[in-house]
C-alpha cells in the first residue's frame, strides 16, 4: 500500500523530480506533497480516492517537498507535521504540528516512526514504515538523506551539515531498513551496501579537499576546478561549491583545516 506520484519538477537537483509517497489507503499518510503545482495537487486528491490523510508529513521545509503542503491540507482537512527546525519563514508556520524522534503516525498500512536524519537542513526527518511484516515491511521514507540512482546529496551551508549528515547515514544503517524511498531518483533496494557507497564518495570527495589544499590556501570557489575538473555542468557549480563549503566547515571542526577571513589552508602537523 505504498503509492508514488511524481511531481512535474525536474530539474538537476531533483532528477526526474519530487516523488510524492500515500502510505495507505483507507488511512493513508502522504510524505512530501511537493511544489505547489496545481496539476500535481490534483493528482494527489485523486489518488487519494476521497479518504483525507491522517497527517501530511514533511521530511523537511524545502520548497519542492514542502509548498503543496497548505493547500493539500486545505482540500483534505489533515494536519501538516514536520520537525522544528527549519531555516526563514515558512507558509505552514502556526498550522503546523511539530514531530520528533520516534514519534509515531498510524495508517493502515502500518506504523510510520520518526528519525532524526539532520544534515541536508536541520529539520531534516525520514520515517521508517513498521508494516508487521507487510508490503513495505521497515522501508525508510529518506526525503533528501539519499538520491537514488546516485552515490551523493547535496549537503551545503547554510542550512547543510556534513558531521550531521554523517552520523544521520550511522542512524539508518542501524535501523537497517528494507529499502529506502528517496524523494529524488528511483528505490534504494541494497540500502546498506549503498550506505556503504554514500559514505566511501564523501570520504574521498573529502581527501580531494585535502589534497587540492595542499596546493596552497584557497577559498571553496577557487576549488572548484581543482576538485571537480574544469568540465563541470555550468548549472551544477553553485551546489559543488556548497558542497566543498560543507566538507571544509567539517575538516574545520576536526582540526584537519584553518579558516582565516574564508580562506581555507590545511593545519600545520
Amino acid at each position: 500500500m505504498i503509492r508514488t506520484l511524481l511531481a512535474p519538477n525536474p530539474s538537476p537537483m531533483t532528477l526526474d523530480g519530487t516523488r510524492t509517497f500515500l502510505v495507505g489507503r483507507e488511512r493513508p499518510a502522504v510524505i512530501d506533497p511537493g511544489p505547489a503545482d496545481p496539476s500535481h495537487l490534483d493528482a494527489l486528491a485523486a489518488a487519494l480516492e476521497g479518504h483525507p490523510p491522517v497527517a501530511i508529513l514533511l521530511t523537511h521545509a524545502h520548497p519542492d517537498h514542502a509548498d503543496a503542503a497548505p493547500e493539500l491540507a486545505r482540500r483534505t482537512g489533515a494536519p501538516v507535521m514536520m520537525a522544528r527546525g527549519a531555516a526563514g519563514p515558512r507558509l505552514f508556520e502556526g498550522a503546523v504540528r511539530w514531530i520528533g524522534e520516534r514519534d509515531r503516525v498510524e495508517t493502515d498500512a502500518g506504523v510510520l516512526r520518526v528519525v532524526q536524519t539532520p544534515g541536508h537542513a536541520p529539520e531534516h526527518v525520514a520515517f521508517l514504515l513498521e508494516a508487521n511484516g507487510g508490503e513495505g515491511d521497515r522501508a525508510l521514507f529518506a526525503g533528501d538523506l539519499f538520491m537514488g540512482g546516485a552515490d551523493t546529496t547535496l549537503v551545503a551551508p547554510p542550512e547543510g551539515d556534513l558531521t550531521e549528515y554523517l552520523r544521520s547515514l550511522d542512524r539508518v544503517q542501524g535501523l537497517n531498513p528494507s529499502a529506502i524511498h528517496p524523494a529524488h531518483g528511483p528505490t534504494i533496494r541494497d540500502p546498506l551496501p549503498a550506505i556503504h557507497r554514500y559514505r566511501a564518495h564523501r570520504a574521498e570527495r573529502i581527501a580531494q579537499v585535502e589534497r587540492a589544499l595542499g596546493a596552497g590556501p584557497a577559498r571553496p570557489g577557487e576549488l572548484i576546478d581543482r576538485v571537480y575538473g574544469a568540465e563541470l555542468h555550468p548549472g551544477l557549480r553553485r551546489a559543488a561549491e556548497g558542497s566543498l563549503r560543507a566538507i571544509l566547515h567539517h575538516l574545520r571542526s576536526t582540526g584537519r583545516v584553518r579558516d582565516e577571513a574564508g580562506r581555507f589552508s590545511l593545519a600545520a602537523g
